[in-house]
């Protein structure tokens, strides 16, 4: 289903209008731009993608009929109307043809803040959060499969959304855009776009198991 008709899903399950769901939804859905391809869904269709929807979002959405709604509710709606069950991240590279260039052995996170302070002035706390973020998916699933969720264009592109266009480091500022490129070539050597990563992906049927908008009562 698309994040139209999920958002009116939420509002026939919670009331409210379906503009109160919207912006979660077609976050759920914004990979569809990296990779036109059902397996899309592996980037934020699973459990992990839940505590990250609350971590963008909030804890609950309150709708014009006065309602407050749990986030981590709407999350799970959404995933269910599109997949088979509520996979974990892990479940989604089960298949995953790992390429060669991910490293057995990544750099701590504290290591990549002192390089870009060198490189791009002020302190190590300043891009600290950034680089963590980027690693925070080793526990989500075991050995370096797990870089396939961030470290790509569209996560790139993501640390704009989570740490805003720029980070201040003190001696004035630097694009967060360029300090994400950096960490991931450092980390795999090159910037690889998401369908570099998708095709390695074994689709399954239950990735495809979407609910069709009649079968739930949406006209």
């Amino acid at each position: 289903m698309n994040p139209y008709d999920h958002a009116r899903s939420s509002a026939r399950i919670h009331g409210g209008s379906w503009t109160d769901y919207h912006a979660l939804h077609a976050w759920f859905d914004a990979s569809k731009a990296a990779h036109c391809h059902f397996t899309h869904r592996a980037l934020r269709h699973h459990e992990e993608g839940i505590a990250e929807a609350v971590a963008v979002f909030g804890t609950t959405v309150r709708n014009v009929d006065g309602v407050t709604v749990a986030v981590d509710t709407l999350a799970r709606q959404h995933i269910q109307e599109d997949c088979r069950y509520l996979p974990s991240a892990a479940d989604w590279l089960a298949d995953f043809d790992m390429p060669a260039w991910f490293p057995a052995v990544l750099p701590d996170a504290g290591d990549l803040a002192a390089i870009s302070a060198r490189r791009f002035g002020g302190e190590a706390r300043h891009y600290l959060p950034l680089h963590r973020w980027f690693l925070a998916t080793s526990a989500w699933t075991g050995g370096p499969a797990h870089l396939f969720f961030r470290h790509q264009a569209f996560g790139i592109h993501e640390t704009e959304h989570r740490f805003g266009p720029a980070l201040v480091n003190g001696d004035g500022a630097v694009p967060t855009r360029v300090v994400a490129e950096h960490h991931v070539r450092a980390i795999l050597g090159r910037l690889p776009a998401a369908p570099d990563l998708f095709r390695r992906m074994k689709g399954q049927r239950w990735m495809l198991q979407a609910t069709s908008r009649d079968r739930i009562g949406l006209t």
